[in-house]
């Protein structure tokens, strides 16, 4: 039987998602949440014998996973975004460090991105004033505070325990949160040198004004609000003012997408000035 199963929340990815695939070991089971309209993904995943949910409408990414987690049985899940490919033997040398971390909740691999650097997630808004871990952590697993949920392994037990994903937090931040109640409420999270993946991040659509605003809109309201709930010090203002800091920054003057994605920024956070953490 398998001990892991892997999940990932597709939105308009159908030119990824079979290379993704392909990248997961022989037995892997995957379940893939398909948030958005049909790309063709739907027919080649039954023709490949994929299961997809279909939750009808756009979730995000943190409830898309919390979706494709219901139901699963397998000791480890492994949250893998479509536009991620493991490299050869990085999920056999995350199960081997989840073995001698017994404690450990959650793995996750080096990320080498189109320039063929790999890195890991060093800081987080979540972790003010921590001392960054050095670029190259070493060969060893080694703790940190915060990993990506570009591919990210984590104790189906420890997963159940915290609740999951934030519902709350429709993009961005939701791998920052995860992590910090998995360590609060299980154990160490911890990058294992010896795993690698390719991670395209994100830039496989074309940028466009709606687009850029979009994602920028998205960040603000889920800072805030993981702000607030981790006890940040005004998580609104500082919100805002970060989108203005963009707005006015030399990028911006010579940049639509920098510039639109600053306005979007503005517009999250203004949009939380009623709102408050649950």
């Amino acid at each position: 039987m398998p001990t892991v199963t892997a999940i990932t929340v597709a939105y308009g990815s159908f030119g990824v998602i079979p290379d993704m695939v392909r990248s997961l070991p022989d037995g892997v089971p995957l379940v893939i949440v398909d948030n958005g309209p049909d790309d063709g993904l739907r027919a080649w995943a039954a023709q490949a014998g994929i299961p997809v949910r279909r939750p009808g409408a756009n979730l995000g990414f943190g409830r898309g996973c919390n979706l494709g987690a219901e139901g699963v049985t397998t000791e480890f899940l492994l949250f893998i975004n479509p536009d991620a490919r493991l490299e050869p033997g990085a999920l056999d040398a995350l199960m081997a460090a989840a073995g001698r971390h017994p404690e450990g909740a959650a793995f996750g691999p080096m990320l080498v991105h189109e320039d063929g650097r790999p890195r890991y997630k060093r800081n987080s808004y979540l972790l003010p004033g921590a001392k960054k871990p050095p670029r190259d952590p070493g060969p060893e697993d080694r703790e940190v505070g915060v990993l990506s949920g570009a591919v990210l392994l984590v104790r189906r037990a420890a997963f159940e325990a915290v609740g999951g994903f934030d519902p709350a937090i429709f993009l961005y931040f939701e791998d920052d949160d995860l992590s910090l109640r998995l360590r609060k409420a299980w154990g160490p999270v911890f990058v294992v040198p010896g795993a690698r993946a390719f991670h395209t991040n994100g830039r496989g659509s074309a940028p466009s004004a709606a687009t850029s605003r979009w994602k920028g809109y998205q960040w603000a309201r889920a800072r805030v609000h993981v702000g607030r709930k981790h006890g940040r010090p005004l998580p609104l203002l500082s919100a805002l003012w970060d989108g203005i800091s963009h707005l006015v920054s030399p990028k911006s003057w010579t940049g639509a997408e920098h510039r639109d994605e600053a306005i979007g920024r503005i517009m999250g956070a203004l949009s939380m000035s009623k709102t408050s953490v649950t």
